[in-house]
């Protein structure tokens, strides 16, 4: 490849390449001083083509594996080619060792979802794409450990992987605080970083009323379950949506948002984007169970973020455009986050079941934990509710019954005000607004 100086200079690539080793490039005339700056330009230009053209490659981990030996343990993460990375642990509310590597893709056999157990000193790992140029892999300690070597190896055999090699000593509390933190911040330190985000993890966004998103599952192509008697889950689903945002609105405490206000199809990604929208406060996914085999099976279940899910939501909340560009204080802040919506999900979730204990019947142990894509946004409380099974006959009658459908939303509506009022977030005292008007 040419690049064109002017009508009589041009400089190949190849000859780039070249010059980008030189550590001087003197004037031997032709090109003047002007010349001279773009061709230091180019030259720059090149060396970072030449610095980040690996990040292009498909490079893939192909393995994790530990050895133990003593209060000793060996990482070995195997990858596809040569690669930089650095050890690092860190000490906040869970000891961690972790490795920053450049934008690698995961391709460890058996293990899809980027996680799983470790040995001896390492509990368990998963790995994360931090941004387009880096990823990670972070290993939970099982007993504050010290790195004591960190190095590289060529494959073993012709065609083999790489490995990068992590050594890990158990040692002290005291110790392992002493040597544990992040590096390389920016001026102004950790402190003034997350307070860039700060407000995403603490401070409800200061406006009138809350806001709330009620997600009608299903709809369109999709009906979801169908009961004993023909009832349709989108159906049951929409209708409390509508019934639950006309008590929240009576209050005059609440702006509500409907995922969906008709027989229409949404995507999952779509539901979750509602809610970031509007900087919903609360995010309510309303479901209906079916289990066709068993038809005693009834009463409603709410379920919050499980841990296995956990680095799904790390994941894509890592990929938001407005984190800041480092990969330590990226992942305290999706962590503050996370355990911050996990808290707070589940706050609401056992207020939830405290007021449905009234409206009807309750599932076995009715809080329960899943994988659920709509729960999976690091920065709003979200609890799915199924509300009931349309493949037991009593629950399906509940559950097409206006009277009963009322009844309980308004146990999800009194929770709702629970709830807010708990945090602080509404007073108990507050007037309705007399100019009430139709949610979006």
């Amino acid at each position: 490849m040419l690049i064109k100086l002017d009508d009589t200079h041009q400089l190949n690539v190849n000859d780039l390449r070249v010059l980008c080793f030189k550590r001087h490039m003197p004037n031997h005339g032709g090109i003047d001083g002007v010349k001279m700056r773009v061709m230091r330009i180019l030259i720059a230009l090149a060396g970072a083509l030449l610095v980040t053209s690996g990040a292009f490659a498909n490079e893939t981990i192909k393995n994790v594996r530990f050895g133990v030996e003593g209060a000793r343990t060996r990482i070995v993460i195997e990858v596809e080619n040569s690669t930089e990375f650095r050890a690092f642990t860190l000490d906040d509310y869970t000891d961690r060792l972790v490795v920053d590597l450049p934008a690698l893709q995961w391709a460890v056999s058996g293990l899809s979802e980027g996680q799983g157990i470790g040995h001896g000193l390492i509990n368990n790992f998963h790995f994360e794409n931090n941004s387009a140029d880096s990823s990670r892999l972070v290993f939970e300690l099982d007993h504050p450990a010290l790195i004591t070597a960190q190095f590289a190896l060529e494959p073993a055999t012709y065609g083999g992987n790489h490995r990068l090699v992590i050594d890990v000593e158990s040692t002290d509390a005291a110790s392992f605080a002493s040597a544990s933190g992040f590096h390389q911040t920016r001026a102004g330190g950790l402190d003034s970083l997350i307070a860039e985000r700060v407000e995403a993890v603490y401070t409800p966004v200061e406006r009138e009323r809350r806001v709330v998103v009620i997600d009608a599952g299903h709809g369109g192509h999709d009906p979801g379950a169908t009961g004993r008697g023909g009832t349709h889950e989108e159906t049951v689903t929409l209708a409390a949506a509508r019934e639950l945002r006309r008590q929240l609105i009576a209050t005059g405490r609440y702006d509500v948002f409907l995922t969906r206000d008709g027989d229409a199809y949404r995507t999952l990604q779509q539901r979750v984007q509602v809610a970031a929208d509007v900087r919903a406060d609360l995010f309510l996914s309303l479901h209906a169970d079916s289990v066709p085999t068993n038809s005693n099976a009834r009463g409603a279940a709410v379920y919050t973020l499980n841990d296995r899910a956990e680095g799904r939501a790390r994941n894509m909340a890592l990929q938001e455009e407005a984190r800041s560009g480092q990969a330590d204080v990226n992942n305290i802040l999706v962590s503050l986050e996370l355990r911050m919506k996990r808290n707070q999900s589940s706050a609401f979730a056992e207020v939830l079941l405290d007021n449905l204990r009234s409206a009807g019947p309750l599932l076995g142990n009715p809080h329960r934990q899943e994988n659920f894509y709509v729960l999976l946004d690091s920065r709003v409380p979200a609890v799915l509710l199924e509300m009931g099974f349309l493949s037991n006959r009593s629950d399906e009658a509940n559950l097409t019954s206006p009277a009963m459908r009322r009844r309980q939303m308004t146990a999800v509506s009194e929770a709702i005000d629970s709830y807010f009022l708990g945090r602080g977030d509404i007073n108990e005292g507050q007037e309705t607004y007399s100019d009430l008007r139709p949610a979006p």
